[in-house]
């Protein structure tokens, strides 16, 4: 497998995919060096996510690293490769058990747990890594509490989350269905300092054509946004959940998009500039 001109290698053990619930970021099956046609949302959104990894690994040389919300376990694989020590944690016995037979290693293990109640010792860790975890969680101060605890005195915890901005309308309710809040820069900064003492606000940017892509994908027409947004206000989540189209529950222009371009993980990068405009925002905390 390759990530544009850089090639990735795979682990060792071969696993079936995980079911595809649009909870968490899968890797895509097909080869990642695309040129032209059509890239699907799903691919965009993991070489995204293997830019943070790739960023986080920069914080990880040699250290005992917890990547918190772990999902499928690519990130954690990535990690490892410069950590001393990685355990990846996530809330989903079936995603831990997969992660643990596919990226099995001397320095990786995996774990079931509640985020915001950490089995682990204060202290534990030198890094902390928790990426696109915190619009999930219910109770966000147990949350930042728990990751402040376990990390040991001035350990980085690196956290990510959707720019709604980018992605959302005024007052607009996320429309993905796991996500219980989305954040701009403001917001986020000042639910992070509310814990921890150091914050520094980053953001994904990427090329010019990376974030004409991402926009289109993330598009939404008004006059069908708020109407659905009334009536996921109005009527019980269950009724709500029946009567929802199901392809719109994985967001605007689900399907993918157009390119003329090779995309690949290096044209998404993590910058100080255009908070308000990036595509995730990132947070380095201390």
């Amino acid at each position: 497998m390759t990530l544009g001109n850089r090639p990735v290698s795979l682990p060792p053990h071969e696993t079936a995919p995980l079911e595809d619930t649009r909870e968490r970021t899968l890797p895509p099956e097909r080869n990642l060096a695309v040129s032209p046609g059509r890239i699907h949302a799903e691919e965009s959104v993991y070489l995204k996510q293997v830019a943070l990894y790739r960023m986080a690994a920069t914080y990880s040389d040699d250290k005992r690293v917890l990547d918190l919300g772990c999902g499928e376990g690519y990130g954690t694989y990535l990690v490892a490769r410069t950590a001393r020590q990685v355990v990846g944690a996530d809330r989903s016995w079936e995603v831990v058990a997969h992660a643990a037979t596919k990226y099995a290693g001397r320095n990786t293990c995996f774990v079931v747990c509640d985020a915001q109640r950490l089995p682990f010792r204060a202290t534990s860790f030198q890094t902390l890594i928790s990426f696109e975890v915190i619009e999930h969680v219910r109770d966000v101060s147990s949350y930042l509490r728990e990751i402040q605890r376990v990390c040991a005195a001035g350990a980085p915890a690196l956290l990510s989350t959707p720019n709604r901005l980018l992605r959302l309308l005024p007052f607009q309710r996320p429309w993905n269905r796991f996500h219980l809040r989305e954040y701009d820069d403001r917001g986020l900064e000042s639910e992070l300092r509310a814990v921890f003492r150091n914050v520094h606000l980053q953001g994904v940017i990427g090329t010019p054509e990376v974030m004409a892509l991402e926009k289109r994908r993330v598009k939404q027409n008004p006059f069908i946004a708020y109407p659905r947004m009334i009536a996921q206000l109005a009527l019980p989540p269950s009724l709500y959940d029946r009567l929802k189209p199901r392809r719109k529950e994985r967001g605007p222009a689900a399907n993918g998009f157009s390119s003329e371009e090779r995309i690949s993980a290096e044209d998404y990068i993590i910058s100080d500039r255009e908070l308000r405009e990036c595509i995730t925002l990132v947070a380095v905390c201390r």
